[in-house]
């Protein structure tokens, strides 16, 4: 085989499988989200003491307990600030804060607790 042909023909080989394993691994990537095809069940109501134990486990190091500030994100208690507004940071993240430390009922439970203390 002719060198020319072997500079061609070898990196479109490894173009061809590289390109064929990444397309296969992206498909049956275990992160994949199956929660966003299942279909949602019955709503269940936000519970406030379930966000307080979730609010203590990931976010108080940063807010403070209950929100009373202290670390390097804002004092959340008496800020007033709105539900939608939370659930925006809480989903995309802010600062150095990252999206989705929470989800799904979780989300709901840690801002049915952030209504009770940011009044």
């Amino acid at each position: 085989m002719s060198r020319r042909v072997r500079l061609l023909l070898i990196p479109a080989i490894l173009f061809t499988v590289v390109s064929g394993a990444v397309y296969s691994l992206a498909q049956t990537h275990p992160a994949k989200d199956e929660a966003a095809s299942a279909p949602l069940g019955p709503r269940v109501a936000a519970d406030p003491g379930n966000g307080e134990r979730l609010f203590a486990e990931n976010c108080a190091s940063c807010h403070g307990d209950g929100g009373t500030g202290g670390g390097v994100g804002p004092r959340l208690a008496g800020s007033g600030i709105s539900q939608d507004d939370a659930r925006a940071r809480i989903q995309t993240g802010s600062g150095v804060m990252p999206a989705d430390l929470v989800e799904g009922q979780d989300l709901e439970d840690v801002l049915a607790y952030l209504k009770t203390i940011a009044r």
